[in-house]
């Protein structure tokens, strides 16, 4: 019986330890973005460590976004933003990335982008439809590259995620568009032979239905559009592993 737990010890160096109560300061609003602390000098009398260990912290909070660190000026408390937030994402799924990724992403996209389409036409603005239109134009010329066409697909989709004027939307989608790069990459390397790409289309009529505000409408377009985005990528997946 003795035997069966192991004493508590410290689970947590001096460094993580300092990490978590600037961190709780921040999420508590008693440090505000922008707001200067103490010197290193200072917050190392504070907590009572060494400055090698106030240094670890610091480092882990600027790498994290929460502080910014200027040499020979000082530190201070960073404005936070989604990009922050959503680069730590979009990293995990470019590592993870593999074929079984392809049909997730398209799955996932099917659950939630109609709905944004529908809330895109509901709320967006004139800004909204100038950006969807010239980013129409770009992408009518076949004359770009595949990574340009790429680049221009996730635009169109990003416009749409913004129109919706729901910021958490776009938080939640952006890690996701990440990754359509690469799937163009790889339908362009593996599908030469597929079906002509009909994104222009479906993209024109789902811009239409939000230019129209035609809530039901751009959600069916959406729809539409992202069973094409699932059959080629079961086509994608087939030919990759025909050439292994």
């Amino acid at each position: 019986m003795n035997e069966m737990f192991a004493k508590i010890g410290k689970s947590l160096t001096l460094s993580e330890e300092i990490e978590l109560k600037i961190e709780e300061s921040i999420r508590q609003k008693k440090l505000e973005p922008g707001q200067k602390l103490p010197s290193e000098k200072e917050l190392g009398i504070m907590f009572g460590v060494s400055r090698t260990a106030l240094r670890e912290a610091l480092r882990m909070l600027s790498a994290r976004g929460l502080l910014n660190v200027r040499k020979g000026d000082g530190i201070y408390v960073n404005n936070f933003t989604s990009l922050h937030a959503s680069k730590p994402m979009s990293l995990y799924l470019e590592l993870q990335f593999d074929t079984d990724s392809i049909l997730h992403l398209v799955h996932i996209r099917q659950m939630i982008e109609p709905h944004i389409a529908m809330l895109a036409a509901r709320n967006r603005t004139v800004d909204d439809l100038v950006k969807l239109e010239r980013n129409l134009h770009d992408f009518a010329d076949r004359s770009k590259d595949a990574h340009e066409i790429a680049q221009l697909d996730v635009e169109f989709h990003t416009t749409i995620t913004t129109a919706s004027a729901n910021p958490l939307i776009p938080l939640i989608m952006d890690p996701l568009f990440s990754m359509l790069p690469r799937v163009k990459t790889l339908i362009v390397t593996y599908l030469k032979e597929a079906k002509s790409d009909n994104a222009p289309n479906y993209h024109r009529k789902i811009f239409e239905m939000i230019q129209a505000q035609d809530e039901q409408g751009a959600f069916t377009a959406m729809k539409m559009h992202l069973e094409i985005a699932e059959r080629d990528s079961l086509l994608l997946i087939q030919s990759i592993k025909n050439q292994k």
